[in-house]
């Protein structure tokens, strides 16, 4: 079955006004040209949609079913039409957010309320993913946007066609045990003590663990790594439990506080926050609303993009 817009528009006028006439007269068109259509519709189907009852065409049980069909593609064509014309801004829109385990705390519900302030349009999604995935996830179309990490000693190589936009920058500090409270104003029996105390570190085949021990590395500290765990929250209770030494940034300690002491970890290396997105994606007004909400609830201003 083959029909035309024009020919199922020709088709419903017909059905109301039971007539070919009173149908081009309401379209515009000739009479002819009215049948002409007809025709080209009825010869689609089987069996008849119209029976003729003096000068009055009535429906068969046929030409009802694609009467309420028609109705529906017709409707559907006009809602199109009426949101593709008017102003972007006024349609709802769906952008999914890929994110990992403390960025989906930390930010689902600021972000979805900033978006309610300034982009009421556009519906947030949240899917997790496993943030050393995050590029491969946006350039196969799996989210449209996501939040990723990077690290200043081991740093995410670019990929073609995908932006990042620097959120949020954080230092590293060491979540001590308790007995080492004593030390916090003593910086050289700290880095003693943090190069004999047993550490806990992320797995060093993952971005994070290796980020961690080349910060480490970096303060000239070389941890003696005992227990490998990749949960920040459950390092930090080990840490706390006085266990060992491990890494988190100001972010984690946030949504994981801690009574342990607490010391920054010397030198520069720091952990980025970032926004994800193929280049294209962020020509969508939808997207981009969704990364300068990012940005507002990370930094409180709008993200830096970096190829």
């Amino acid at each position: 079955m083959h029909w035309t817009l024009d020919q199922l528009r020709t088709f419903s006028a017909v059905a109301e006004l039971g007539t070919m006439t009173a149908a081009a007269e309401r379209l515009g068109y000739t009479t002819g040209a009215i049948s002409q259509q007809m025709s080209a519709l009825q010869a689609t189907l089987a069996r008849p949609l119209f029976v003729k009852s003096g000068r009055v065409l009535t429906l068969t049980d046929t030409g009802r079913i694609l009467r309420h069909h028609a109705r529906q593609v017709l409707d559907a064509e006009r809602r199109a039409e009426a949101a593709l014309s008017g102003p972007e801004t006024a349609h709802e829109t769906v952008v999914i957010l890929g994110v990992f385990g403390s960025a989906a705390v930390s930010a689902i519900r600021p972000v979805t309320e900033r978006l309610r302030e300034v982009a009421p349009n556009v519906d947030m999604r949240a899917l997790e993913v496993d943030v050393e995935r995050m590029p491969q996830a946006v350039l196969a179309n799996e989210i449209d946007i996501a939040l990723g990490l990077n690290y200043s000693d081991a740093p995410v190589p670019p990929q073609r066609g995908v932006v990042s936009s620097l959120l949020r920058r954080e230092p590293f500090h060491m979540v001590l045990p308790s007995a080492a409270r004593e030390l916090l104003d003593a910086p050289e029996q700290l880095l003693a003590y943090a190069n004999e105390a047993e550490w806990i570190l992320p797995p060093i085949d993952s971005s994070f663990g290796r980020a961690t021990r080349l910060a480490c590395a970096a303060a000239d500290i070389d941890p003696h790594v005992i227990h490998t765990v990749t949960d920040t929250a459950v390092s930090i209770a080990m840490a706390e439990s006085g266990i060992g030494i491990t890494l988190a940034t100001p972010l984690m300690m946030v949504l994981h506080p801690t009574e342990s002491p607490i010391a920054p970890l010397p030198g520069r290396s720091t952990r980025d926050i970032v926004a994800i997105a193929r280049s294209a994606a962020l020509e969508r007004t939808s997207v981009a609303a969704v990364r300068d909400a990012l940005a507002h609830v990370f930094a409180g201003e709008r993200p830096t993009d970096v190829d």
